[in-house]
């Protein structure tokens, strides 16, 4: 067993979200799940004269793609003051989980909010079928998060607390991962 001396509910917060992951040992929701590499298509023959082989370059390889790493510390900065308010006074602070839980669920609504425009962000950057493969990948994300954060349920009252911080947390990762792949703005 694990003892870690809680200094704020922001850190018990992370603690119950990191202790899920652990439980469920799955790999990060921000991991890419494809990588395209560039020079590489199919080419159709009726489309194009016959050419010798030795003759079509050969397609250079994208250089491996490096693996955006997000700490908790980079997660939590992103907090508003007002969640770490909300955990250390009332009922929040005193360890009640449905008043934990109201202010993960207050706080996930406005980190939602900032992620809808980093997604637009996003899709304004990117040509037609850019924009359909952000599409497709938001839409993944989301079931892969969601499902993600209800297998941490144990159907007791901390779930309450757990489900809107996993859900919180995710939520702000992939907020970062999408402006990371815009760009400063």
């Amino acid at each position: 067993m694990r003892m870690v001396r809680l200094t704020s509910g922001l850190s018990l917060a992370l603690l119950v979200a990191t202790a899920a992951c652990e439980r469920q040992g799955t790999p990060p929701l921000y991991a890419p799940d494809a990588v395209e590499v560039a020079g590489q298509s199919a080419i159709n023959a009726a489309d194009e004269a016959p050419t010798i082989p030795a003759q079509r370059p050969e397609p250079v390889p994208a250089a491996p793609a490096t693996p955006l790493v997000i700490t908790d510390g980079q997660i939590e900065a992103e907090f508003s003051g007002a969640l770490a308010q909300c955990l250390n006074t009332g009922d929040a602070a005193k360890g009640v989980s449905v008043a934990m839980g109201g202010c993960f669920n207050t706080e996930l609504q406005a980190q939602d909010a900032r992620l809808n425009v980093a997604y637009r962000q996003a899709m304004a950057a990117r040509n037609d079928s850019g924009k359909a493969r952000l599409r497709t990948e938001e839409r993944a994300w989301i079931r892969h998060r969601d499902s993600g954060c209800q297998q941490a349920a144990t159907g007791g009252t901390i779930d309450m607390v757990e489900i809107p911080s996993c859900l919180l947390t995710e939520t702000v990762r992939r907020r970062l991962v999408l402006a990371a792949a815009v760009g400063p703005t």
